[in-house]
C-alpha cells in the first residue's frame, strides 16, 4: 500500500460524512418547510372558509384578499373583490370612517372598531361591525386584518323591540286611565247605590219604630226584634262596603312611617279595655293612613275573637327580614284552622259563624288589599281554641340602619 492511498482514505471519509450531515439538514428543512406549507394551508382554509367575514387590506385601503363570508356579505363573488377599493363598496358616510380607521391602524397598531353601512349590489345597505388590526410581514409591507359582522338583524330586532316596548307602554298607559275610570264609575255605582239603599232602610226602621210603640208589650212580637236585628245587620254591611270602597279609593303615599305614631292613634279609638303589650316599634316605608287602617283591623278582629275570654291579652309583635318588617297582632282567642287561612281575606270571607263572631267579612280583605298596594302582604296563623296573629309585611325605609 502506498503513502498516497494512506493519505486520501481520511479525507474520503470526512466528505462522506459531511454529505451525510448534510443530507440530514435538508431532509430537516424539507419537513420544516412541508410543516410551514401544511400551516399555511390549514390557515387560509380557515380564513377562506371562516364563518365571519373577513379582509386583508393594504394601507390605501385596497383588498388583498377577502373570505367566502365576506363575498357573502357582499352579495359578490369573493375572488373579484381582490384589488378594489373597499370604501367603494360602502356607503359615502361610511367612507371618510373607513379611511380614519385604516389610518389609526397602520399608525399605532391598536385594535380598533368602528361601524360602517356596506352597498349591496341591489342598492340597498345593511350595517356591518368591523374589527381592524395591523400584521406585519417579515419582507412584506404591513397589512390590516378586518373582521366583518352582519349586524343589521340584531338592530332590527332592536328596533323592533324598542317599537314592542313602546306599543306595550302606550297599552298600559291607556289600560289605566280606562280602569281608573271604571273605578271612578263603580265607586260612583257603589256610593249612589249605597245612598239609596241607607235612606230607604231608615225609612224601614223608622216604620219598624212606630209600629213596634203600636203593639202592646202583652202581646210580645219576636219578629219585629228579629226585623230589627236584620236591619241592623244591613246597616253594618254597608258601612263596610262604604269602608272597602273607600280603602280602594285611597290614594297611597309611601314615605317613612313610625309605626309607635301609628299605634298611639288607633288605640284612641279602642272601646274596649284590653291588655295590649307592645316592643318598640320601627319606621317603616307606607302610608300613615293605610297603616291605621290595617292596625285597627286587626286589632278590632282580635277583640271580636278574644269576646269569649275573661280576659283578652294581645301583643303586637316585630320581626325583621331581609328588606321589610313582619308586623303581627296576636291574640287569645277562638283561632282558626289553618285550612281556612286564606278564606279570611276573601270578600265577605268568615272562619267562624255569625253566632260566634259577628262581622261582614270585608276588614281583612281591605288589611289584604292595602297590604298589596304598599309592596307588602297580609296572612295570618293560628290553631282551634290557641289564638291567632295576623301578619303583615312592611317594607324597610331605604338606607335606614335597623
Amino acid at each position: 500500500m502506498s503513502y498516497t492511498d494512506d493519505v486520501s482514505r481520511p479525507d474520503v471519509l470526512t466528505s462522506v460524512a459531511t454529505t451525510t450531515q448534510l443530507q440530514a439538514e435538508i431532509q430537516l428543512l424539507q419537513g420544516q418547510l412541508r410543516a410551514a406549507e401544511t400551516t399555511a394551508q390549514q390557515a387560509r382554509r380557515l380564513f377562506t372558509h371562516a364563518p365571519q367575514g373577513a379582509f386583508l387590506l393594504n394601507a390605501e385601503g385596497r383588498v388583498l384578499e377577502a373570505n367566502l363570508q365576506a363575498g357573502q356579505l357582499l352579495g359578490r363573488p369573493a375572488h373579484q373583490l381582490a384589488g378594489r377599493r373597499l370604501g367603494q363598496l360602502l356607503v359615502p358616510a361610511s367612507q371618510h370612517a373607513l379611511t380614519t380607521l385604516l389610518k389609526r391602524v397602520f399608525d399605532t397598531a391598536e385594535r380598533v372598531e368602528e361601524e360602517l353601512m356596506i352597498l349591496l349590489p341591489d342598492g340597498g345597505a345593511q350595517s356591518v361591525l368591523v374589527a381592524a388590526s395591523r400584521s406585519d410581514g417579515a419582507e412584506e409591507a404591513p397589512w390590516c386584518h378586518l373582521s366583518v359582522t352582519n349586524v343589521t338583524p340584531l338592530k332590527e330586532g332592536h328596533l323592533f323591540l324598542l317599537n314592542e316596548t313602546e306599543r306595550l307602554e302606550r297599552q298600559i298607559q291607556e289600560h289605566e286611565v280606562k280602569n281608573r275610570r271604571l273605578d271612578e264609575e263603580v265607586h260612583e255605582v257603589v256610593s249612589a247605590t249605597h245612598a239609596q239603599l241607607h235612606l230607604h232602610l231608615s225609612r224601614l226602621q223608622g216604620y219598624l219604630k212606630l209600629h213596634q210603640k203600636e203593639v202592646d208589650d202583652s202581646h210580645p212580637a219576636p219578629h219585629l226584634e228579629t226585623v230589627q236585628t236584620v236591619l241592623g245587620t244591613t246597616f253594618g254591611l254597608l258601612e263596610s262596603l262604604n269602608q272597602y270602597v273607600q280603602a280602594r279609593q285611597l290614594r297611597l303615599r309611601l314615605s317613612p312611617v313610625d309605626l309607635n305614631r301609628v299605634l298611639a292613634e288607633v288605640r284612641k279609638d279602642l272601646r274596649r279595655e284590653v291588655q295590649l303589650s307592645a316592643p318598640h316599634l320601627p319606621t317603616v316605608l307606607g302610608d300613615s293612613k293605610a297603616l291605621q287602617i290595617i292596625l285597627q283591623e286587626y286589632l278590632l278582629n282580635a277583640l271580636k275573637f278574644t269576646r269569649t275570654r275573661d280576659v283578652a291579652r294581645l301583643e303586637l309583635r316585630i320581626e325583621e327580614v331581609d328588606g321589610a318588617y313582619l308586623f303581627g297582632v296576636t291574640d287569645n282567642g277562638l283561632g282558626f284552622n289553618m285550612r281556612q287561612k286564606d278564606k279570611a281575606f276573601d270578600l265577605f270571607g268568615r272562619l267562624h259563624p255569625t253566632a260566634a263572631c259577628e262581622g261582614t267579612g270585608l276588614g281583612l280583605a281591605v288589611v289584604r288589599r292595602l297590604a298589596e298596594r304598599m309592596g307588602g302582604r297580609a296572612w295570618g296563623e293560628g290553631k282551634v281554641n290557641q289564638g291567632a296573629t295576623f301578619w303583615v309585611s312592611c317594607l324597610k325605609v331605604p338606607g335606614v340602619l335597623a
